[in-house]
């Protein structure tokens, strides 16, 4: 299977994994004030999920593997941090089991969580290819929380 095949089969699984945890919601038996957290949770992840969109321009694809035409994006939210879409999406989908009440979905956003690490990871491995400063853009920037230093 060639990257690109690959790629359409992650962004497949991962937006299958957000669609269950987006159908399922029972906000109404949950406790008001984990509403309020859970719609919190998804209003900042959104702003970081466009935030990171519009920072891509036309560089943005959901497939790991960087379009032919795509450029090293290091400045606005991505001198904070590399991966604030994947951040967004993982807060984005927190908000949404914290505020359905089914707490069995949290099993869905850790192999969610699971999957777009691996997906991440990998997408890491074609953007060093592709890029000559790619490895020293990693090396000082961490990849989803600022401030945490990247292990050696």
């Amino acid at each position: 299977m060639d990257d690109l095949q690959k790629g359409k089969r992650l962004v497949f699984l991962q937006f299958a994994l957000i669609i269950v945890l987006a159908i399922f919601p029972d906000s109404a038996t949950v406790a008001p004030w984990l509403n309020i957290a859970g719609t919190v949770l998804i209003a900042i992840g959104l702003v970081l999920l466009f935030t990171g969109f519009r920072g891509l321009g036309k560089s943005l694809t959901a497939n790991p593997v960087p379009n032919a035409d795509g450029v090293l994006v290091t400045t606005g939210v991505y001198s904070i941090m590399r991966h604030p879409i994947y951040l967004g999406l993982l807060i984005i989908t927190l908000g949404l089991v914290i505020s359905s009440g089914v707490w069995a979905q949290i099993i869905i956003w850790v192999a969610l969580a699971v999957l777009l690490t691996y997906k991440m990871r990998w997408e890491e491995v074609l953007l060093s290819a592709k890029y000559k400063g790619y490895a020293e853009y990693m090396a000082k920037v961490p990849a989803i929380i600022p401030g945490l230093k990247r292990r050696k």
